[in-house]
């Protein structure tokens, strides 16, 4: 049983993956030219000053991973960037998520795993793009991964702009 349900989560989640990233690569990042400077910082409990946007941004990832969780797909798209709306039909994304999402089962826990900040990604303009990781234990998938990553979209605060399940 178990196999069947991996053979048919993977696929599943490949095409959330697909979706989710409509043109762009967020939590992939291409190596930077030779005497360039670095493009992201992870930040760690020992930095002695964090990022002040990382905590605003983690509870934004919260709040849109509880729609998730509650499996309010068309609302999670509702609460994405503005950025991510223009490149994602909604009915296509409430679609690839409520395929994919209900395949890891109910959330167990979500833990803090790490958060990267870039000012780059593939196709979008230069901006603050911050990407929280959590690692997450599914009912049935027990060593899951998520990553958010959020772009301050005017007054509404950081909202998500690539979702990645795995």
């Amino acid at each position: 049983m178990r196999e069947q349900t991996e053979n048919f989560t993977r696929p599943a989640l490949a095409a959330l993956l697909t979706l989710s990233m409509a043109g762009l690569a967020p939590a992939q990042q291409a190596p930077a030219p030779s005497g360039s400077k670095p493009r992201a910082a992870t930040t760690s409990p020992s930095e002695a000053k964090p990022d002040p946007d990382v905590a605003p941004a983690q509870k934004a990832a919260l709040a849109w991973l509880a729609l998730v969780d509650a499996g309010k797909f068309d609302a999670t798209w509702d609460e994405a960037a503005t950025s991510f709306q223009k490149g994602q039909k909604k009915a296509d994304w409430s679609k690839g998520l409520g395929a994919a999402r209900p395949t890891m089962g109910k959330l167990v826990s979500r833990t803090f795993l790490n958060s990267q900040i870039r000012t780059a990604l593939p196709n979008h303009p230069p901006d603050k793009y911050i990407t929280i990781r959590f690692t997450s234990v599914f009912e049935k998938h027990k060593n899951g991964a998520e990553s958010v990553t959020l772009v301050k979209d005017g007054a509404r605060g950081f909202r998500m702009m690539s979702y990645f399940l795995e």
